[in-house]
């Protein structure tokens, strides 16, 4: 008998107090998203500025909330969607993971920078990191913590939103679940270019990559290594207004290497250095980037403003490289909302990758 859609919303509305919708797409597939409700950056840290936070603002146009899947994605008839006790999709690249999210219809979108952004800042600002699957089927600091093994997978991906309450976002059953492990998931609007960031200025989505405008910022690496090694032998990555060592020499330059060799790697986001050289550029900008959770701070001196965010960084700074975030079943403490990968090209197909579709109206 064929499942009513009604009474699924409004069940799902009532176990969740609205925190909770159905989403359908073009097909009638529904997907289970969480609710953001608009909130100002004022209201998670002074120091980042004033005014909603871009993740609810496209392309100039304040939105009153956002809608970001309950659980990472699986792909119904090319389209991902958002469903509880199922298998994460995974070997899927960053152009297809995209398509399958802009192919549920109007207004959907692979979650973007922003919004994985927003969602961290906004558990960091209410006290509470959730762990995840970061130790094959266990939370890594919490080992009595498991989920349900997924069939294809067994030894080490758990079935989406089959672990404890300590696995959501927010700490309750009508929270986002696997934020923080299982899979590393693929973020849209952003990427590094020779190691310079290029984002847009809000979370405008369907934006054409080609129109992101270069941020001045890069990321450069403590040391420089050129032996091609495949290691993090090239120090930590900093956050910089320059380049002043590559992880590899870029070969060619201007992003047209596409080799997976040397990169930077720092085991805490939050003990991501900044140079002098960042201190330098404009209050704007700087704010921007630590209201993307790409700086962990604004100044080369003082502390990181939220300093006990968890999550490793990894970082390239030559080719193209767009963002994996949160880290997988065996990233251990380096998963976390904190964690960043960008040492990846577009390409990559990794059982260890997947996605999450957004919403915004």
């Amino acid at each position: 008998m064929p499942l009513n859609k009604d009474t699924l919303l409004n069940s799902v509305l009532a176990a969740s107090g609205g925190k909770l919708v159905i989403k359908y797409n073009v097909n009638g597939d529904p997907s289970v998203m969480v609710r953001i409700p608009r909130f100002n950056l004022e209201d998670i840290d002074p120091s980042l500025g004033n005014g909603p936070h871009p993740a609810f603002v496209v392309n100039g146009v304040v939105k009153s909330e956002i809608y970001i899947g309950a659980y990472q994605a699986i792909l119904e008839k090319n389209c991902a969607i958002s469903v509880p006790g199922q298998s994460p999709r995974v070997n899927i690249n960053f152009d297809n993971a995209k398509a399958a999210c802009v192919a549920n219809g109007p207004g959907w979108h692979l979650m973007t920078a922003w919004e994985w952004a927003a969602v961290a800042l906004w558990c960091m600002k209410n006290g509470f990191q959730p762990r995840g699957n970061t130790n094959y089927l266990k939370a890594y600091e919490a080992p009595w913590e498991t989920g349900t093994p997924a069939p294809d997978n067994p030894t080490a991906k758990t079935l989406g939103g089959s672990g404890p309450v300590s696995w959501r976002h927010d700490g309750t059953l009508a929270g986002i679940a696997d934020l923080v492990g299982n899979v590393w998931e693929w973020n849209d609007g952003l990427k590094i270019v020779d190691g310079q960031i290029y984002v847009p200025g809000d979370n405008n989505y369907t934006l054409a990559e080609s129109d992101w405008p270069a941020t001045g910022v890069f990321f450069d690496a403590s040391a420089g290594s050129g032996d091609r090694s495949g290691a993090a032998d090239s120090g930590d990555p900093i956050l910089s207004n320059a380049v002043s060592k590559y992880s590899e020499t870029p070969t060619p330059p201007g992003g047209g290497d596409t080799g997976d060799f040397d990169y930077a790697y720092q085991g805490s986001w939050a003990s991501m250095a900044v140079s002098t050289g960042f201190n330098g550029l404009t209050d704007a900008v700087k704010k921007k980037m630590a209201q993307l959770l790409i700086a962990p701070k604004l100044a080369s001196s003082g502390s990181a403003i939220f300093s006990d965010i968890k999550g490793g960084v990894w970082v390239r700074n030559y080719g193209v490289r767009v963002p994996l975030r949160g880290g997988a079943w065996n990233d251990a403490s380096g998963a976390g909302l904190g964690a960043l990968g960008l040492y990846y090209l577009r390409a990559l197909v990794s059982s260890t990758v997947g996605l999450r579709p957004a919403f915004i109206l």
